[in-house]
C-alpha cells in the first residue's frame, strides 16, 4: 500500500512538475518595462481597466512589427497536445485541488490569449497587414471576445482585407459569414468588387441572417454596384425584386422622386412593369455601368442608355417636378438618339398637366 501511495505521489509530483515545465517554456512574446507581451495586450481587451490600456497601446507600438511574429502566434493559440491529459492525471491524485493548479498553468483563457493577439493586432494600425488572414479567420472564431476584436481590428484595416474576405465567403456560412459581411458594409464603396458574390447569397438564402447583412454591405456600396443589384430587380422570383428594389433606393437616393413613382406600379407584372424593368436594365444594369444618376445617363451615356432614361424620367415626371423640367430641357436640345422617347414623354406630361389644370384644386403649369 505504501509503495503504491508513493508512486502516486510521485506520478502527481511529475505531472505538476511536467505542467510547470510547459507553462514556463510557453512564449509569451517579447518583453516592453519588464512584462511580457501577452500581459500586456491582455489590458487592450475590454475587460481590462481603461487607465491601463493607453500604456498598453504605448508598449505595442513600441514593439512596432517585432510583435507581429508573437501576436500571430497567439491569435492561433490552443493548449498543448499534452497539458489535457497531465490534468486528468492530477484531478486522479488525491489531496491536490485542481483549481488551483489550473491557476498557475492556466493564467488567462484560451480565449482571452487569443482575443489579446487580435486585439495587439488592431492596436498595430496598418502594420498588423501581414497578419490579415489570421484576422479573418478570427472573425470564424467560436469565443465572442475573440471574434469581437476581429471586427473591429479588420475596420481598422480598411479595404485591404477585401481580397482575403471575398476569397473565403464561399467557404464560411452562419456567424462567420456574417461577420465578414459587417467588415464588407464597413469599407463601403471600396468594396465594390465583392458585388456579385453578395448577390448570390442573397439569392441563395433570403431572409436569412447572412442575406440580410449582405444587402445591409451591398446597400452601403454606392452606384457601382447597381449592375450587380439589378440581377435581382430582374429575377423572377418576387422577394428578390423587392429586396433588390429597396437596395436600389438606398444606393441612389438622388433618384427618390424615380421610385417614389415606381413603387405604386412596380413588382405586380404586367407590360409597363417589363418595360420599366428593360428601361433600369438599359440605363444600370449592363456589367461595369457607371451612371451615378439619371441625368448623367441621358446626357452622357449611349443612345440605348438616353433613350431607357428619358422613358424612366417620362414615367417619374409630374406637372412641375423636377423631372419633368428636365424633360423640357432635353427638349431644346439637338439630339438625334432617344427623340422617340422624348416625344412620348412629353405627351405624356402634357396630358397629366392638363388632367390637373381640369381638376378642383388643380395647379396650373405652362406647357412651354
Amino acid at each position: 500500500m505504501k509503495k503504491r501511495r508513493s508512486l502516486k505521489i510521485g506520478l502527481a509530483v511529475l505531472a505538476v512538475l511536467a505542467l510547470l515545465l510547459i507553462v514556463t517554456q510557453r512564449d509569451r512574446g517579447p518583453e516592453v518595462g519588464g512584462r511580457p507581451l501577452e500581459e500586456w495586450v491582455q489590458d487592450l481587451l475590454v475587460t481590462a481597466a481603461p487607465d491601463r490600456r493607453a500604456a498598453a497601446h504605448a508598449a505595442v507600438a513600441k514593439l512596432g512589427t517585432n510583435a507581429l511574429p508573437w501576436l500571430q502566434l497567439a491569435v492561433r493559440h490552443t493548449d498543448t497536445v499534452w497539458k489535457q491529459p497531465l490534468l486528468g492525471v492530477v484531478k486522479k491524485v488525491p489531496g491536490i485541488d485542481r483549481r488551483d493548479l489550473l491557476r498557475w498553468v492556466n493564467l488567462y483563457e484560451r480565449s482571452e490569449i487569443r482575443a489579446g493577439g487580435v486585439a495587439g493586432l488592431a492596436a498595430l494600425g496598418q502594420a498588423a497587414v501581414p497578419a490579415i488572414p489570421d484576422l479573418v479567420t478570427a472573425l470564424g472564431d467560436s469565443e465572442q471576445l475573440v471574434h469581437n476584436n476581429a471586427l473591429a481590428a479588420l475596420r481598422r484595416l480598411g479595404s485591404l482585407s477585401l481580397s482575403e474576405i471575398t476569397n473565403r465567403l464561399g467557404q464560411a456560412e452562419g456567424g462567420y459569414r456574417t461577420r465578414m459581411l459587417h467588415v464588407l458594409r464597413n469599407m463601403k464603396s471600396d468594396a465594390v468588387a465583392a458585388a456579385p458574390a453578395l448577390v448570390k447569397i442573397i439569392e441563395a438564402k433570403p431572409g436569412s441572417d447572412e442575406a440580410n447583412a449582405a444587402v445591409a454591405a451591398l446597400s452601403a456600396m454606392g452606384h457601382r454596384a447597381v449592375p450587380a443589384v439589378m440581377l435581382l430587380v430582374a429575377s423572377e422570383r418576387y422577394e428578390l425584386r423587392v429586396v433588390g428594389f429597396d437596395a436600389l433606393q438606398r444606393l441612389m437616393p438622388a433618384e427618390h422622386g424615380l421610385w417614389e413613382a415606381l413603387r405604386g406600379t412596380f413588382q405586380l407584372g404586367g407590360e409597363r412593369e417589363a418595360r420599366i424593368l428593360v428601361a433600369l436594365r438599359d440605363v444600370w444594369g449592363e456589367p461595369g455601368a457607371d451612371t451615378p444618376t439619371l441625368s448623367a445617363a441621358v446626357l452622357r451615356g449611349t443612345a440605348k442608355s438616353r433613350a431607357a432614361g428619358i422613358f424612366l424620367m417620362g414615367e417619374a415626371a409630374r406637372p412641375g417636378n423636377v423631372y419633368a423640367r428636365k424633360l423640357r430641357k432635353l427638349r431644346d436640345q439637338k439630339n438625334e438618339s432617344g427623340q422617340a422617347a422624348l416625344e412620348a414623354a412629353l405627351r405624356k406630361l402634357k396630358a397629366a398637366e392638363a388632367t390637373a389644370s381640369g381638376s378642383p384644386g388643380g395647379v396650373k403649369t405652362s406647357s412651354d
